[in-house]
């Protein structure tokens, strides 16, 4: 039905004369407007009103054709047509938006920071509360050094090398160490944090 109303505004905007075929696909939309009377939505009555125009200056025929003669992914192209033409309703926008959120927190951030086996990793580590505290802020690296200036993380600087800002990764590898170190061997990571006297800077 669009596409008739669409041919008619094209019509009666180019102020085409003479006579007149619209070919549709669509039997029932042809059938929807043969019954004229019954015809009372608003692109109907949008698609009568040219009509009525066109019919003092042309002869309009409207005539429907069998679309589907063994034509190869013709059934592919409709279906593909009417997917693009639905508009989702508001409960299909709100399940489909739903489903992307629980995807999305579901799975954890791929950042390497956030690399812990499961929530509380630093209570299965059996040290003092102290010890737990320090080996949290490193792990998620919120430091006790850390601040913010104008948007962006700063840090104090290292006092093992004087040289570049303590970050999580920089005191790792300032002692040899990697993050998986942390998860596997919490207990030795803090003993060579201690050792080099990096304590105060986690």
């Amino acid at each position: 039905m669009i596409a008739i109303d669409m041919a008619l505004d094209f019509v009666l905007e180019h102020q085409l004369f003479g006579e007149i075929w619209i070919l549709s696909d669509s039997r029932s939309v042809v059938q929807y407007l043969d019954n004229w009377r019954d015809v009372s939505d608003q692109r109907g009555m949008a698609i009568f009103n040219n009509l009525k125009t066109l019919c003092n200056s042309c002869v309009l025929h409207l005539q429907w054709i069998p679309s589907h003669a063994n034509l190869k992914y013709n059934d592919i192209a409709d279906s593909l047509a009417k997917e693009g033409t639905t508009m989702p309703t508001y409960f299909e926008l709100y399940s489909r938006r739903k489903a992307f959120v629980n995807i999305s927190w579901r799975h954890p951030p791929a950042h390497s920071w956030y690399r812990s086996k499961g929530p509380g990793a630093t209570i299965h580590f059996k040290g003092n509360r102290k010890d737990q505290a320090a080996l949290a802020r490193l792990t998620s690296g919120n430091l006790k050094t850390l601040r913010f200036s104008r948007g962006d993380k700063k840090f104090n600087i290292c006092t093992k090398c004087n040289m570049i800002e303590a970050t999580p990764q920089h005191l790792l590898d300032c002692v040899a160490l990697v993050y998986d170190d942390m998860l596997k061997r919490p207990d030795f990571v803090l003993e060579v944090m201690k050792a080099n006297d990096l304590m105060d800077l986690i």
